[in-house]
């Protein structure tokens, strides 16, 4: 299961409230969301498909954890960029990667009852979780139960799982 993630927020560009002068997205913070959350699982899915192709071990799975980000967010060029491409790769790797008997998965989380979530501001976190038709955040469990099903079913491979509350429909 590729999980790692960060995020290392800020808009493309946006006015110095004090100088008017335009401020703009690091490379640095780019590259970093890029390194984890999109080179990071391309490093460990190319290690272990080697591996499998090697040793032939039946019925593998790779399942990515992307986020409903990779739909667009402002401020997250970069971790929207790089969680949607996981899930374009997703769909590459299952195709690439079927004849080794490997399959792969993806599971896109909207907000998950997590610390960072219980760290934010009472009324900030009620807002969000307004845009949510279930009008809740998800629980780890259910994540799981989503994550579950990738690696059960042995006829899915190539897609991708919103586990959002109904937020990006």
């Amino acid at each position: 299961v590729n999980n790692a993630g960060i995020f290392r927020d800020g808009l493309l560009i946006r006015p110095d409230k004090d100088t008017g002068s335009i401020k703009k997205m690091s490379l640095q913070q780019w590259n970093q969301v890029i390194a984890v959350d999109l080179t990071g699982p391309f490093l460990c899915t190319r290690e272990f498909a080697a591996h499998i192709a090697t040793t032939k071990t039946p019925a593998s799975v790779v399942v990515n954890i992307s986020s409903v980000a990779r739909h667009g967010n402002p401020g997250q060029s970069n971790y929207s960029a790089a969680k949607a491409g996981l899930v374009a790769d997703t769909k590459l790797w299952a195709i690439e990667l079927a004849r080794y008997g490997i399959r792969v998965g993806a599971i896109a989380p909207g907000f998950v009852d997590t610390p960072i979530l219980q760290g934010m501001r009472p009324d900030v976190l009620e807002g969000m979780l307004k845009a949510v038709p279930l009008r809740r955040a998800a629980s780890p469990n259910e994540i799981w139960l989503a994550v579950k099903f990738v690696l059960e079913c042995d006829y899915f491979t190539g897609r991708c799982i919103d586990v959002d509350g109904g937020l990006t429909i």
